[in-house]
């Protein structure tokens, strides 16, 4: 399946990401076995509990792994690029998440086997990564509407629901909460914003929602939502499943390597951050790109860039 220089291979995966859980030990089994024909060895390993992704991983490379396959959402991903960030070793991604945006974003299969499959064609790539104080990311931070979203996210409803929990959830937070402000700064750009959505990646969950970032790039491409107003967040939700925020005339973006993201003397509860979809924290953050970073084996259709 993979031709060489690959020889060892460690595959890590969530248990408890995503659905139909009961078949994916299944899926990975077949994969490992396309591999071992191929003549790289392979270590299934699950994660435990939070963070021991990035413990597996970094144990990986130490142990003189070539490759590592990670198989999760975008919150695992995270984890195990925390582990293995700034080292040589090769990165590969499976679906097997809900929203799987950074799949999306490398126009990976959602099959697992079927991203498999694409492996042996694969080419390692260095790249950027995000970080947010000690914590690295692929995809995005959201600041403010969506990261207190997650704060009513049930974890057995978003597993027999997927992203309809989030939609149903977003509607009563926009619905019943107040939209609290804070500031968005970088360089001489200084604004402020009830959702800001700070991202490396074109995908939002499975929306395209911000055409103009580019993962193989050392820059965030930055939205800021101002409003405050149920009925304007009701018209950014059509624009965003129509795919044209960037056209809504109250919507500010920019680009940067680096944002600072702090409370105002009006936020009167405290404003969450999100990364890849994990709640993360309250404000301030300092968000900043970490270039060279990471090898990421990507398809040849993940051309990157707006497309």
């Amino acid at each position: 399946m993979v031709s060489p220089p690959y020889t060892k291979a460690v595959l890590i995966y969530n248990p408890i990401a995503g659905r139909r859980r009961e078949q994916r030990m299944q899926q990975l089994q077949r994969v490992k076995g396309q591999f071992e024909r191929s003549g790289i060895r392979v270590s299934i390993q699950a994660t435990t509990a939070p963070g021991s992704g990035s413990a597996l991983s970094r144990e990986a490379v130490q142990a003189g792994a070539d490759l590592i396959v990670v198989c999760g959402g975008d919150g695992t991903i995270n984890e195990v690029i925390g582990g293995m960030a700034r080292s040589a070793v090769p990165l590969a991604v499976l679906p097997g998440g809900t929203a799987n945006g950074l799949a999306r974003e490398l126009r990976l299969p959602l099959d697992i086997e079927a991203a498999a499959r694409l492996i042996p064609s694969a080419t390692p790539r260095r790249i950027a990564l995000g970080r947010v104080g000690n914590l690295y990311f692929l995809s995005m931070v959201g600041v403010g509407f969506d990261a207190q979203v997650l704060t009513h996210i049930e974890g057995n409803w978003k597993d027999r629901m997927g992203m309809v929990h989030y939609g149903i959830q977003a509607v009563r937070q926009a619905a019943f909460q107040p939209f609290t402000p804070f500031t968005v700064s970088a360089g001489e750009t200084r604004l402020e914003a009830t959702f800001a959505c700070i991202s490396r990646t074109r995908y939002y969950g499975p929306f395209r929602m911000i055409p103009e970032a580019d993962l193989f790039s050392d820059r965030f491409h930055v939205y800021c939502f101002p409003s405050r107003k149920l009925f304007r967040y009701f018209i950014y939700t059509l624009a965003l499943f129509a795919g044209g925020l960037s056209r809504l005339p109250d919507v500010v973006s920019f680009s940067a390597s680096r944002i600072r993201c702090e409370e105002t003397a009006e936020s009167e509860t405290p404003v969450l951050y999100q990364v890849d979809g994990e709640l993360a924290g309250r404000l301030p953050i300092t968000v900043e790109i970490v270039p060279d970073a990471l090898t990421l084996l990507t398809p040849a259709r993940a051309d990157g860039g707006p497309g």
